[in-house]
């Protein structure tokens, strides 16, 4: 890519513009957008075509739920496929292919996404309840281990520890830091935590949990797309941030070359959210499915991990860790407890819907605590 941008250059002066990290972050974005609008459609009546539509009710005894199934009975599923695709042609478009985290998170979202689509044929042409938890566990966590030891092998974190030459001015030293992991408000040039191959399982951690939290935010239309619309336009700052030494000395949080191409890659996904949001907006003209929902957690995990700012998913992906947290919680109340639920129904989406919020007012009060909180995560770069 580098080569033909130089070639490009000496043709017509103007095209180093494509070689600005600014530049190329808000092609990414405007061309998975445009893919999105182009190609939705054709999918759409693709989808109804083969009948890969919402089945209803499935009598778990939640009935407003259910009811709501009902409702949406018929509406295309699956629309994860048409996200990933765009977002993946965009960023191979736009970022470098020579920086080892362009593949990591193209290969990512594509391994996650094929286990969420295996789940969703599953369900739609043979068992309505998809794969069995035991299977999609095996699969997560075998997913995890992979991208767990090529993130292993790619981690190159630096710290930079400031100090005085003779004239007084302070100058900063890289020291590296590779499979440590950031501590919250801890400046990183005081300490961190060494976890070596611990990396591995952490990674596996962190793909599992966002994954599946993911998937339980995408209950609502356009609930899941548009929360990970303003995760992803977070971490494409927190990404642009970590790949400059100016910014990660100023902040003292980790220095990581490359992590440029992620911000670009968030880009990608962020166009290609919006684009979906544009067809899955109340009411939904096609839903992602567990195809699109288990790969943009899986992606979102890897990215945090890659920008080593794994913490700050609690406050960017605020959303996703409450329906996930909900959806622990009352699994476990219920066993413990002899039935007891603590939430009227769970991922917390549908306990707000048994109290009588609408589905739209439920949606847009949880995008405007994922800005909020995505926002103060942003801010809490500074606090060390």
């Amino acid at each position: 890519m580098l080569s033909l941008l130089e070639h490009l250059e000496e043709i017509f002066g103007p095209f180093r513009l494509f070689g600005y990290v600014s530049t190329r972050v808000v092609g990414a974005a405007v061309c998975s957008f445009l893919c999105m609008l182009v190609s939705m459609g054709p999918l759409i009546r693709y989808l109804q075509s083969r009948k890969l539509a919402e089945q209803g009710g499935k009598g778990e005894g939640a009935d407003i739920v259910d009811a709501m199934r009902e409702e949406k009975a018929g509406t295309p599923t699956m629309g994860g496929l048409g996200l990933i695709t765009c977002a993946v042609f965009s960023a191979l478009l736009w970022c470098r292919p020579d920086v080892g985290y362009t593949w990591l998170l193209i290969v990512t979202l594509m391994l996650f996404g094929f286990l969420g689509f295996i789940d969703d044929r599953t369900k739609l042409l043979k068992d309505a309840t998809g794969l069995s938890k035991r299977a999609k566990i095996i699969l997560q966590i075998f997913f995890g281990i992979g991208v767990g030891f090529w993130i292993y092998s790619l981690d190159n974190a630096y710290i930079q520890v400031p100090s005085l030459d003779e004239t007084g001015k302070t100058v900063y030293t890289l020291v590296e830091r590779a499979h440590h992991l950031t501590v919250p408000f801890m400046a990183v040039s005081e300490w961190t935590m060494p976890l070596g191959v611990g990396l591995i399982i952490w990674v596996v951690v962190m793909t599992f949990a966002c994954s599946n939290s993911v998937n339980f935010t995408d209950g609502m239309d356009g609930l899941a797309s548009g929360c990970v619309l303003i995760a992803m336009l977070a971490f494409m700052i927190i990404a642009y941030l970590t790949s400059r030494t100016d910014s990660t000395a100023y902040l003292d949080i980790f220095f990581v070359p490359g992590t440029q191409e992620v911000a670009v890659f968030c880009a990608s996904i962020a166009g290609a959210s919006l684009g979906f949001l544009w067809f899955n907006a109340a009411p939904a003209q096609v839903f992602m499915g567990d195809t699109g929902s288990q790969a943009l957690g899986g992606a979102l995990a890897v990215i945090a991990t890659c920008v080593k700012q794994e913490f700050l998913l609690f406050l960017v992906g605020s959303v996703f860790f409450l329906e996930g947290l909900s959806v622990a919680l009352q699994v476990a109340s219920y066993r413990l407890r002899g039935g007891k639920r603590i939430f009227l129904c769970a991922p917390l989406h549908h306990h707000f819907q048994y109290k009588g919020w609408p589905e739209t007012r439920i949606v847009v009060r949880f995008w405007i605590i994922a800005a909020l909180t995505a926002l103060l995560a942003l801010a809490s770069l500074k606090v060390r």
